[in-house]
């Protein structure tokens, strides 16, 4: 069973705020983008797992397939995504792109935990982000 979740988007952020965040929060970062890949190298797959090691996991199945398209959210296999989510036994970080979560993907993923009584403790500031 999982025991924290929190989620966070980088954009706006600076990469070396990242893993103090993973480490202070005790987590493992789930990127949840449906392509883990940026134009810029420090968010790229490759980038996190070798910054982060086995603090990083990849969950295509929370990706919003339809990234793309702007005001569009189609997750990938919601169910599926969720039931490797919460087999994890640690805390978790949904990560991904949006500075916000009001128009991301982030949000959907949020809503469906909090209706089996699971919250989502978003995440703003990195590097003033502590445990409660």
């Amino acid at each position: 069973m999982i025991n924290r979740i929190f989620a966070t988007g980088y954009s706006e952020k600076d990469i070396n705020d990242l893993k103090p965040l993973v480490e202070r929060l005790n987590a493992i970062l789930v990127d949840i983008r449906f392509v883990p890949y940026s134009e810029i190298m420090f968010w790229r797959r490759v980038y996190l797992k070798t910054l982060l090691g086995n603090k990083y996991l990849h969950i295509v199945n929370l990706g919003n397939r339809s990234f793309k398209e702007r005001d569009k959210i189609s997750i990938q296999n919601l169910n599926l995504g969720l039931e490797t989510l919460l087999s994890l036994n640690t805390n978790v970080i949904l990560f991904c792109a949006c500075a916000e979560a009001e128009n991301c993907h982030r949000r959907v993923i949020a809503e469906e935990l909090k209706k089996s009584g699971i919250m989502v403790t978003e995440i703003e500031d990195w590097k003033n982000a502590l445990i409660s």
